[in-house]
């Protein structure tokens, strides 16, 4: 272990804190005196900034970006009530500095979160990143959005809940080393609640204009959010995007004094639902979503009542739509309605057979994928669609499924 210089020779003398950085693995120039400097401005006195650079001298080897979380850790220090005071904890704990290292050093979009919110870091640290159930994340989210009528505020309300509970989730992974499925599965959870607020909002705000939609015999009309992909498979990873198709539960009108069809109602609450999720903000995005798997693709009506879309599987349905919805789950909105629509899509997943046609369109669907990434020069490379990668797998797996 390197040795610790004296502090005072380290705050006056840039070469010495450039030597002890170049020590500890730090690979920029100035990189270790401007931090320590800056740390000094922030109130922090100088017997815990020895105490800092100790603990620092062990724990900066073994990080994979010393000097991001050495610049992290100072404007963190910035960011906190009581600079002292957080210092004095790394101090009395020096647990508690080597998890928040680990999460600085893990990525710039983690350290941006525990910076702009340091409360919500003390209590992810207190709470130790357990997993939450998916039913109670909801209802936590639910309850925050309730009586919130302002889109910009439910935009605000959904992107700070995100960055949150993303740092309680990543605590678990990085810190915890929770198994890859719990991970996975509380990332889906998260974008699980997120959208069911905002479609929960999306449907308030529209029912106030539009009045409540209802079908050929006066009963409320349904929508559902069928997730697809990574999120359909409880998979999500921290920057997935959400495959979503919508669908109703039928035709009719709203009853509202400004009634519309059920078609258009519907087709209003899934736009201000992507909206919600998508538009960027102060805060960046909810998510990216992606209608595209829907019948039709990006052509096809953003929803589609029930009977319609099972009319169009029966008939136009082709053999990547079944590999896809393969994945297929109720992500929010009707429960009921999204499991009559995967019931009765069943048969049509799962055949008795395959036949030429199926294989030969999935043998097709792999050669294009595989071409581009030729032509793109990223066969040897790209994890995801080059040789060997993830589409690879995934091909292989859907068809083993659908056979």
């Amino acid at each position: 272990m390197p040795t610790t210089p004296d502090v005072h020779g380290l705050l006056d003398d840039p070469a010495a804190a450039d030597a002890w950085g170049r020590s500890v693995g730090l690979v920029e120039s100035g990189s270790a005196s401007t931090a320590l400097l800056s740390m000094a401005t922030a109130g922090v006195p100088l017997d815990l900034i020895g105490s800092l650079v100790e603990a620092l001298a062990s724990l900066l080897p073994t990080l994979p970006a010393p000097d991001a979380a050495l610049r992290a850790l100072d404007r963190y220090l910035h960011a906190v009530r009581s600079p002292m005071a957080e210092a004095a904890l790394f101090q009395r704990e020096p647990a508690s500095l080597a998890i928040l290292l680990k999460i600085l050093a893990a990525s710039p979009h983690l350290a941006s979160i525990v910076i702009s919110d340091p409360e919500a870091w003390e209590e992810v640290r207190l709470g130790e990143g357990r997993p939450v159930k998916r039913s109670s994340v909801i209802a936590e989210l639910a309850a925050e959005v309730a009586v919130v009528t302002d889109l910009h505020a439910v935009m605000a309300i959904l992107r700070r809940f995100k960055r949150r509970e993303t740092l309680r989730i990543a605590y678990g992974d990085i810190v915890v080393g929770q198994r890859l499925e719990v991970v996975v599965a509380q990332i889906s959870h998260l974008a699980d609640a997120i959208l069911t607020a905002a479609l929960d909002v999306a449907w308030r705000r529209i029912a106030v204009q539009r009045g409540v939609p209802r079908d050929a015999v006066g009963e409320p009309a349904q929508l559902a959010a069928m997730a697809l992909g990574k999120l359909g498979g409880v998979e999500l990873n921290y920057s997935s995007d959400i495959d979503l198709v919508f669908v109703s539960s039928g035709d009719g009108r709203t009853d509202g004094p400004r009634p519309s069809t059920n078609a258009e109602f519907f087709e209003r609450v899934v736009h201000e639902t992507v909206r919600l999720l998508s538009e960027p903000t102060d805060l960046g995005i909810a998510y990216r979503v992606d209608l595209r798997l829907r019948p039709h693709g990006a052509s096809g009506p953003v929803v589609m009542p029930i009977e319609a879309m099972l009319q169009y599987f029966d008939t136009l349905g082709r053999t990547w739509e079944r590999q896809a919805w393969i994945k297929a789950r109720v992500a929010a909105g009707s429960q009921t309605l999204g499991e009559r629509l995967l019931t009765e899509l069943e048969p049509w997943i799962y055949r008795r057979w395959l036949t030429r046609a199926d294989i030969s369109g999935i043998k097709a669907l792999k050669r294009r994928i595989e071409q581009r990434a030729i032509r793109e020069g990223d066969n040897e490379r790209d994890v995801k669609v080059g040789r060997g990668g993830i589409r690879d797998v995934e091909t292989t797996i859907q068809f083993l499924q659908l056979l």
